[in-house]
C-alpha cells in the first residue's frame, strides 16, 4: 500500500499520463493474466457508485433536490468520486477492482457508457476491473436526466447492453458464463476464483420497470453456480463470490428486499463446496457478518455506498491456502483535488464537506419525520433530530460502536427514550447495537 503522504504526488503523475495517453491513439487492451500459483493478491471491492454523467445534467431545482433531499448520495460529485478512484488505483494498482453493482443512479444508457470510460484506464494499465449490475442498473423505468426544473425520461439498458457495454469490465474476459443471468466466473490468479452473481430481477427481454429492491438466484443459475463451484473443486481452486444484495442479514430493520430471497440456497452451497466470502452492496452501510457453514466460518462484507460518506472502498489482501483480511480505506478525495488543481472549496476539503453533507441531511429528515409524527416541542425535536445526524454519517461508514456509550449517556438519546412511544427508537438502538464483529475489518483463516 503507497503511504497517504506519497499519494497526491503520484497522483498527479498518473493524471499527466493518463491525460497523454488520451492524447494518443488508441492501444489494444491488454488481456488480464492471472497471477502465478502461490501469489499473494491485493484487490479492491467497491460498490453502489450511482454514477450520473454530466451530460444529463442542467443545473437547476430538479438535480439540486434529487441529491440534497435524496439519501445521501452525493451524485453532485460522483463522477469526480470516480476519477478520484481510478487515479489512486492507478498510483497504487491492485491485482483487479471489483464493483458490486448498482453502477449507475436509475440505469441511464449514457450513465453506464461514461462509466465504462472512465475505469478504462484501469484496463489500459492492465488492472482487471470486474462489474455485477445492481437493481437500479437494468431495465430501470425511471432512467432520468435533469432540465433547470424539471426531470426527463432517457434511454435505459438491456441485459445484452449492459454486457457489451462492460466486455471489457469481466464479461469478455469470463471463463464461464451463465446463460440465465449475468453471472460469470473469472480467474484472479491460478489459486483464485471470482464467481461476479446477478442476484437482480429485472426483464430478461428487456421490457421497462420499476426496480425491485429484493433479489433471487433462478433455479437455473444455482445449478451453474454448483457447475462452478465443483469445477473449482476439481481444479483446486479457492473461490470468492461477489453479489449485489446481502447473504446474510446485515441489519436487522434492512433485511427484507436486501438479503437474497433464497439465500439459503446459496448458503447451503457455499458451506458443501468450502466458500468462505462473499462481498456484497446494497444495503449502503458497512458491515460484516458470520455465520458457521460446513462447520467453518462464512462471512458475508457489504461495503458501504462509495456515493455516500465516508465514500470509502474495501481493500483485501489474499494469500493462498492461509488468509483472507478485508479492511475499508476512504478514497483520498482532497489528494485527487489538489493534484488535478481544482478550485473547488468542498473538494479541497473534501472530508469535512462529505459528513456535514450526510449530517445535516440526516437532521433535516429526522427533524421533518418528527414533526410530521405531531412531536411539536421544539427543544426535544432538535435533540432527537441532533442524534440521527451524529449517528447516521457513523453507522453508514461502520463507525457508530465509538459512539455507543456516549449517546447513551446523551440528553439527545434521552429523548428519544422519553418519546419512544410513537419516535423511531427502533432504528436507533439498531444503531447502537453491540456486535462481536468490527464492521470495518476482518482476518478470515484458510486452510
Amino acid at each position: 500500500m503507497v503511504p497517504r503522504k506519497r499519494l497526491s504526488a503520484l497522483l498527479a503523475l498518473v493524471l499527466a499520463l493518463a491525460f497523454s495517453a488520451c492524447a494518443a491513439a488508441p492501444q489494444p487492451l491488454p488481456r488480464p493474466v492471472p497471477a502465478a500459483g502461490g501469489s499473494p493478491l491485493r484487490l479492491v471491492v467497491a460498490t453502489d457508485l450511482h454514477f450520473l454523467p454530466r451530460s444529463l445534467v442542467r443545473d437547476g431545482a430538479a438535480f439540486t433536490d434529487a441529491y440534497a433531499a435524496g439519501d445521501g448520495k452525493q451524485i453532485n460529485y460522483i463522477p469526480e468520486l470516480t476519477d478520484a478512484l481510478v487515479a489512486e488505483l492507478l498510483a497504487d494498482p491492485p491485482a483487479a477492482l471489483l464493483l458490486t453493482g448498482d453502477l449507475t443512479l436509475n440505469g441511464e444508457r449514457e450513465g453506464h457508457r461514461e462509466l465504462a470510460r472512465r475505469l478504462l484506464p484501469l484496463r489500459q494499465a492492465g488492472i482487471p476491473v470486474l462489474v455485477i449490475p445492481g437493481n437500479h442498473d437494468i431495465g430501470n423505468a425511471f432512467a432520468t436526466g435533469f432540465n433547470r426544473d424539471k426531470t426527463y425520461s432517457v434511454r435505459g439498458v438491456t441485459a445484452e447492453e449492459f454486457a457489451e457495454i462492460y466486455r471489457e469490465m469481466g464479461y469478455g474476459q469470463a471463463i464461464s458464463r451463465d446463460n440465465a443471468s449475468l453471472s460469470y466466473v473469472c480467474p484472479l490468479s491460478e489459486d483464485l476464483w471470482a464467481v461476479m452473481l446477478d442476484t437482480n430481477k429485472y426483464d430478461r427481454a428487456g421490457g421497462l420497470s420499476i426496480p425491485d429492491n429484493s433479489g433471487a438466484l433462478s433455479s437455473q443459475t444455482l445449478a451453474w453456480l454448483e457447475d462452478q463451484l465443483e469445477e473449482a473443486r476439481r481444479q483446486g481452486k479457492e473461490v470468492i463470490s461477489a453479489t449485489h444484495h446481502n447473504l446474510l442479514d446485515q441489519s436487522p430493520r434492512l433485511s427484507a428486499g436486501y438479503t437474497l430471497d433464497n439465500a439459503g440456497e446459496v448458503l447451503e452451497l457455499y458451506g458443501r463446496y468450502g466458500v468462505r466470502v462473499n462481498f456484497s452492496g446494497h444495503v449502503h452501510i458497512q458491515n460484516i457478518r458470520e455465520t458457521r457453514l460446513g462447520g467453518k466460518s462464512f462471512y458475508d462484507i457489504a461495503t458501504s455506498s462509495y456515493a455516500v460518506y465516508t465514500n470509502q472502498y474495501g481493500v483485501v489482501d489474499y494469500r493462498p491456502g492461509e488468509s483472507l483480511s478485508y479492511h475499508t480505506q476512504e478514497v483520498d478525495m482532497e489528494g485527487w483535488a489538489a493534484a488535478t488543481g481544482s478550485q473547488d472549496p468542498q473538494l479541497l476539503g473534501f472530508e469535512d464537506y462529505s459528513y456535514q453533507f450526510f449530517y445535516d441531511l440526516s437532521y433535516d429528515r429526522s427533524y421533518a419525520s418528527l414533526y410530521m409524527a405531531q412531536l411539536n416541542k421544539d427543544a426535544d425535536l432538535e435533540l432527537m433530530a441532533q442524534t440521527m445526524a451524529i449517528l447516521n454519517p457513523a453507522y453508514f461508514s461502520g463507525y457508530a460502536a465509538q459512539l455507543r456509550e456516549e449517546v447513551k449517556a446523551s440528553d439527545h438519546y434521552a429523548m428519544w427514550r422519553k418519546h419512544s412511544g410513537f419516535a423511531p427508537i427502533g432504528y436507533i438502538n439498531s444503531m447502537l447495537e453491540e456486535q462481536d464483529q468490527d464492521p470495518r475489518q476482518v482476518v478470515v483463516e484458510l486452510n
